[in-house]
């Protein structure tokens, strides 16, 4: 079984440490940057009542937010029925005139949806129409890297890896994820190096290390 990545499932869900990649923790994927995106939108005043009856939490003027709000809310719960109404939400963003720019975040997180679904074909088609909306999306990038990863595919989760960090230079999850590639082709002092610029932009995990901490060289 490969080594995990740790990927921090960052819409409510702890990750255990030392697992599987993925497999055993399917939760795995980065979105926080959207959950906080989402908060700030749905701040905005309004009166829209489209969604969940006059929960003040849906009640931004565009339905876009609201959509994208709830989407993240059902992401975020995670069980096969949400995981459906998730869709549902990105699906309608994506098919709106005024969708308020949030588009790439809509197709990103059906890659999200798509990857928890055990669809890494799927995943990966959204996450690129993500990056073709949005050319730096750092998230997006990392979350490809991830799928790319879980099937193996070191040499293309690590040029997804690298460009995420290109994007954002103290992305410390993408470091630590770039970690565990470079330990699984033996890289140990890139291995090494990116484990520990993930300590210094705040990732805590430690199996990372202790695992280069195994490697006599």
């Amino acid at each position: 079984m490969r080594n995990t990545l740790n990927l921090r499932y960052s819409i409510g869900r702890p990750v255990k440490h030392g697992t599987g990649i993925l497999r055993s923790q399917p939760m795995a994927l980065i979105v926080a940057s959207l959950i906080l995106l989402a908060q700030a939108l749905s701040s905005e005043s309004g009166m829209a009542q489209s969604i969940r009856g006059e929960d003040r939490k849906y009640n931004s003027s565009s339905p876009a937010v609201n959509h994208l709000t709830l989407g993240l809310d059902l992401l975020k719960a995670g069980k096969p029925d949400d995981l459906y109404y998730a869709r549902q939400n990105f699906l309608f963003i994506i098919n709106m005139q005024d969708d308020r720019g949030l588009k790439p975040e809509a197709y990103m997180n059906l890659g999200v949806v798509e990857t928890l679904e055990g669809n890494p074909d799927a995943a990966t088609k959204y996450f690129y129409e993500a990056i073709k909306l949005r050319t730096e999306y750092p998230e997006a990038y990392f979350n490809l890297g991830g799928v790319f990863y879980k099937q193996g595919l070191l040499k293309k989760a690590e040029e997804a890896f690298l460009k995420a960090i290109e994007l954002q230079s103290d992305y410390g999850r993408a470091h630590y994820s770039l970690g565990f590639v470079y330990l699984d082709q033996k890289k140990y002092d890139l291995a090494r190096e990116h484990a520990q610029k993930a300590a210094d932009y705040g990732v805590s995990f430690r199996t990372l290390k202790e695992r280069l901490a195994k490697v006599k060289q």
